[in-house]
């Protein structure tokens, strides 16, 4: 993928949300009749400044990474930027409740815009894979339920799915819940409901490969050739384009999934296949060349690029109008919860802290969405602003959540603390956001050389 195309839309996409969450402070500070002086989105050197009819300054900084909406009276000392006439629109000398409406309304405004990129999500269609099973590791939790290749889920915990995605956003939950979760599934029309414990793969990395690697499933997906390389493994083997690879290694072959991943393991080792073309079935032995992958190891390929998932097992879920607004609000309240329930896990230690993303992370999930096309960069939208409004909740100084409970203690005690307590917290709060940031950072670079 294009570096710049990345780059692009992660502007894009932290400007939509940084825009979003400072017009939250924005429109409810004007509405309590606090005097703003400036909104900004980003950090550092203006590139783009006007003043406003409403005597605003809008600033668009060199730095996207933030933004910020200057308030008069915001900090001790700067009631004298106004008139006397106006001296009663300083935002230290609002109520607590009027002040504590302030800052949480950058969070709430988060929320609020996932809401509506998820309805609009269900408004045009979410495109996935069917959820029909293609792949069972033996020794897994799969396994241990009985599910089976060529089972259709049709729902988890009692909930009905339409996706692979909504089956995996399912078990996720309930493995971060440590549940034994009850999956509903069909085998040539016949129903049956199995139990899947999930309660020992919550710490795994629930982002990269949670199903296949810890549950041990893998969706429908034939392996189809679409093209062979001229003078690779395949072509010496005799893969010809419109194969389709029925059984590998003798067991029989649903998922892409896992056979890149048998070729990847066996390097220099020869794989049974057999295949279906034209000329009936054959029975073929192809040996993967062994290649250095992205990550230094020695891995197996054999030079060939699979046919597209064909149409009968994608799905669109699409609801209308009213149909959307109720699943959309669901899913907000779902994902939200998912948030909180990973964040809050990740901080006790039983989920992974490998699964906490920084800026490279956020661009190249900004940047493989957009390519996806316009839905998938809606939900990727949705999700970070679900992130970014409940990181700034949490009761941290300098955010918004830090401010909130700073104004909590001030309406209990009657009177604000000191300054001078209060900017040690600052700090305190800046060194605490700068190690979590540098970890991600840290976290970034490590899945850069993985």
């Amino acid at each position: 993928m294009d570096i710049l195309f990345t780059l692009a839309m992660f502007v894009v996409a932290i400007g939509v949300l940084i825009t979003v969450h400072e017009y939250g402070h924005f429109w409810v500070a004007r509405r309590v009749g606090v005097k703003v002086l400036k909104f900004s989105v980003g950090f550092g050197p203006a590139l783009l400044s006007w003043r406003g009819r409403d005597g605003v300054q809008y600033v668009v900084a060199a730095l996207p990474l933030g933004g910020y909406v200057k308030m008069a009276g915001e900090v001790p000392g700067e009631e004298s930027e106004l008139g006397p006439d106006e001296a009663h629109k300083a935002y230290n000398r609002q109520p607590v409740p009027q002040r504590m409406a302030v800052a949480a309304a950058g969070p709430v405004m988060n929320f609020l815009f996932a809401a509506v990129a998820f309805v609009a999500v269900y408004l045009i269609g979410v495109q996935g894979l069917s959820p029909q099973v293609g792949y069972v590791a033996a020794d897994t939790p799969a396994a241990a339920a009985g599910l089976r290749l060529g089972d259709r889920v049709t729902a988890v915990d009692g909930a009905p799915v339409q996706s692979w995605n909504e089956v995996r956003v399912a078990l996720m939950g309930a493995a971060m819940d440590r549940e034994v979760v009850p999956v509903t599934v069909t085998d040539g029309g016949a129903e049956r409901r199995v139990r899947l414990d999930v309660s020992q793969v919550g710490g795994a990395d629930l982002q990269s490969g949670f199903l296949y690697r810890n549950v041990g499933l893998a969706p429908y997906q034939p392996v189809t050739v679409a093209q062979v390389e001229e003078g690779s493994p395949a072509a010496e083997a005799g893969l010809r384009a419109g194969d389709r690879i029925l059984r590998l290694q003798g067991q029989p072959l649903g998922s892409w999934v896992r056979f890149l991943d048998v070729v990847r393991a066996h390097a220099g080792e020869p794989l049974a296949v057999t295949v279906e073309g034209d000329a009936g079935s054959r029975e073929l032995t192809v040996t993967p060349d062994s290649v250095t992958g992205e990550d230094g190891q020695t891995i197996g390929r054999i030079g060939m690029r699979p046919a597209p998932i064909p149409d009968d097992l994608r799905v669109t879920v699409r609801y209308g109008p009213l149909g959307a607004l109720a699943e959309g609000l669901t899913k907000t309240g779902e994902m939200l919860w998912l948030t909180v329930e990973m964040l809050g896990r990740m901080v006790t230690g039983s989920v992974s802290s490998d699964n906490l993303g920084g800026p490279i992370a956020i661009a190249q999930f900004a940047g493989q969405s957009a390519e996806a096309g316009l839905v998938p960069f809606l939900w990727f939208l949705g999700m970070i602003s679900l992130s970014l409004g409940f990181l700034n909740l949490l009761p941290i100084p300098v955010l918004d959540g830090g401010h909130l409970l700073f104004q909590a203690i001030e309406g209990i005690r009657g009177r604000p603390l000191a300054d001078e307590t209060m900017m040690r917290w600052q700090q305190a709060g800046i060194a605490l956001l700068l190690a979590v940031m540098a970890f991600a950072f840290y976290n970034d670079i490590q899945r850069l050389f993985q």
